[in-house]
């Protein structure tokens, strides 16, 4: 499958959910429905953490795509607003459009500035290793079985070296700010 119609197939479900949560009348359906969106959205966030974060380390970084990670960022800060606004909470209606918002804005960054930087940075069998092992975690919510190619740094150590490498590049900070001019 190629990546980009991985990638926008999972935001496209994303999408689906937050419409069906968002018409749901019945309490029992919409706290299911929240919890739906709220495991697939984590899913998200992981295939790209555990996977995507890994691959572009084994590039060495090469052409990572600055805004779209920004986006991710941002996507997970709307994501975290949302997990502690369930239906039942006041301000869940503004945290689901803040969250669909963010959802539609990583689907723009992925079609046109991740997935062709991506194509560009990553040889076909890194990508195709990639795009599988993307789509057994969204799918499964379990890693892949086999060894990683991608050497054996924790989430955690990959975040870090990302935000060094991030605030390297055009002046960003770790934790998101923006260096001053």
């Amino acid at each position: 499958m190629d990546c980009s119609a991985l990638l926008t197939r999972q935001l496209a479900e994303l999408t689906a959910l937050i419409s069906r949560l968002r018409s749901s009348r019945r309490g029992d359906d919409a706290a299911r429905l929240f919890g739906d969106l709220s495991n697939r959205a984590v899913l998200h966030v992981l295939s790209r953490e555990r996977v995507l974060l890994p691959a572009w380390r084994h590039v060495r970084w090469k052409d990572l795509p600055l805004d779209a990670m920004r986006g991710h960022v941002r996507f997970k800060q709307a994501l975290a607003d949302l997990l502690v606004r369930p239906p039942s909470a006041d301000g869940h209606a503004q945290a689901l459009c803040a969250f669909e918002a963010h959802v539609e804005q990583q689907r723009l960054l992925d079609q046109h500035r991740l997935v062709p930087v991506l194509r560009d940075a990553m040889d076909i069998e890194l990508r195709r290793e990639l795009c599988n092992d993307v789509e057994l975690l969204f799918e499964t919510g379990s890693p892949p079985m086999r060894e990683p190619i991608f050497g054996d740094a924790s989430p955690r150590e990959l975040i870090a070296e990302a935000e060094i490498v991030l605030s390297s590049l055009g002046g960003m900070r770790p934790g998101g700010g923006s260096a001053p001019a």
